[in-house]
C-alpha cells in the first residue's frame, strides 16, 4: 500500500454480508492473479466510498475507488442520484483532456455489491478549499473546465438534460437569511425567461471539493453523478458561488475571466445562471456550516451583487424584472 494514502481500515466491508463477493468482483475485474490487499473507508457523502489497493498479477500495485450508492431513498426518488449516469459520464471522458477517474466496472443491479456501485481509478490530490496559490488554482481549474465543455456527446447517448434541482418550486428565503427581501428578488428573476445560451457537456457540481489540487495542477475532477447536457454557465456559477462563500466576489469574477482567457466562451457566464445555482445551493446549506468553511454574509453579499447586476440588464440576454 502506498504511504500517501489513508490509513487502512476494513469495517464497512468486513461487516458487509457480501464482503467476499465484493472482493471477488474487484479481483475478477482487475484481471488474472489480481488480489485486493487493503480497503480503506473514506468519509460518507452522497455515496459510501472506499479506497481499494490491488496487487496486480505482474506485481505492480493499483489503487481504485469503490463508490457505493447506498442511499435507497435517493435511488428511488432522486433523478440526479443514478449510478448509470455517472458511469456514462466517465465513459464519455475516456481519452479526453479532462483529468477524471478511469471507469473499470459497474454493478448497476447490485449483483456483486450490496447496493449499486462503480469501480474507478483513484485520483490523487485534495479538495482545494484553501489553496496556497489561489490564482494558480483559478487558472488551472478554468483550463480544465474549458476541456470539460469541449467533450463530445454522441446523439442518443442518454446523458440527462440539465434541470434545476428545485424545478418549479418558488425560491423562498432560507431560515438563516438576514435579508429575506433578497430572495424575493431572486425568485422574481428566476420566474423570467432564461438567457439565450448554447449547451454542452457539463459537470454540474464543479467546485473546489470536486476539482482536486496537488499544489500546482488540477490532479483530477471527481464526482460525475450529476453530469448533464446543459448551459456551461451552470458550471461557472457553481465554482463562482463556492469561491464567493470563502473569499467574496472578486475571486469569483477572476475565475470567469480565467475561463475566457483559457478559450472558454465568455458569454457563458451570465448572472441569471449565478442566481439559479445559488437558489439550488439553498437546498444543501445548513447554517452555521457552510462548504469549505464559507461565510453566510459573504454568500448573501455575493447573491445581492449578482442580483443588482442582473437587474441592470446585461448585454447578453435579459433578466431585468
Amino acid at each position: 500500500m502506498r504511504e500517501d494514502g489513508p490509513q487502512v481500515t476494513w469495517p464497512s466491508i468486513q461487516e458487509n454480508p457480501r464482503a467476499s463477493t465484493i472482493v471477488a468482483w474487484i479481483e475478477r475485474t482487475m484481471g488474472p492473479a489480481a488480489r485486493v490487499t487493503c480497503i480503506a473507508e473514506l468519509s460518507v457523502s452522497a455515496t459510501a466510498k472506499h479506497v481499494v489497493d490491488v496487487m496486480m498479477g505482474d506485481g505492480s500495485g493499483r489503487r481504485l475507488v469503490l463508490r457505493r450508492y447506498h442511499d435507497a431513498d435517493r435511488l428511488a426518488r432522486d433523478p440526479w442520484y443514478v449510478p448509470a449516469h455517472e458511469a456514462l459520464a466517465l465513459g464519455l471522458l475516456t481519452d479526453t483532456a479532462v483529468p477524471a477517474p478511469r471507469l473499470y466496472d459497474v454493478d448497476l443491479d447490485a449483483a456483486f455489491c450490496d447496493v449499486p456501485a462503480i469501480l474507478e481509478s483513484w485520483i490523487p490530490g485534495a479538495p482545494a478549499w484553501h489553496p496556497a496559490d489561489l490564482e494558480g488554482y483559478l487558472a488551472r481549474a478554468a483550463e480544465v473546465l474549458v476541456a470539460v465543455h469541449a467533450v463530445g456527446v454522441p446523439v442518443g447517448e442518454g446523458l440527462p438534460r440539465y434541470a434545476p434541482y428545485r424545478d418549479r418550486e418558488r425560491v423562498v428565503a432560507p431560515p438563516f437569511s438576514t435579508r429575506p427581501g433578497l430572495w424575493e428578488g431572486v425568485a422574481e428573476i428566476l420566474e423570467g425567461p432564461r438567457p439565450v445560451h448554447r449547451e454542452t457537456f457539463i459537470h454540474r457540481d464543479y467546485h473546489p471539493g470536486n476539482v482536486l489540487w496537488d499544489g500546482s495542477q488540477v490532479a483530477g475532477v471527481v464526482d460525475w453523478a450529476t453530469a448533464a447536457w446543459g448551459p456551461p454557465g451552470i458550471d461557472l456559477a457553481r465554482m463562482r458561488l463556492n469561491l464567493a462563500f470563502r473569499y467574496g466576489r472578486e475571486p469569483a469574477d477572476r475565475f470567469a475571466v480565467a475561463y475566457a482567457a483559457a478559450g472558454g466562451d465568455a458569454s457563458a457566464r451570465h448572472p441569471f445562471w449565478d442566481l439559479l445555482d445559488a437558489a439550488d445551493a439553498l437546498l444543501d446549506l445548513a447554517w452555521p456550516v457552510m462548504p469549505g468553511g464559507g461565510d453566510l454574509l459573504l454568500f448573501e453579499d455575493y447573491v445581492q451583487s449578482v442580483l443588482a447586476e442582473c437587474r441592470a440588464g446585461p448585454k447578453q440576454g435579459e433578466c431585468r424584472r
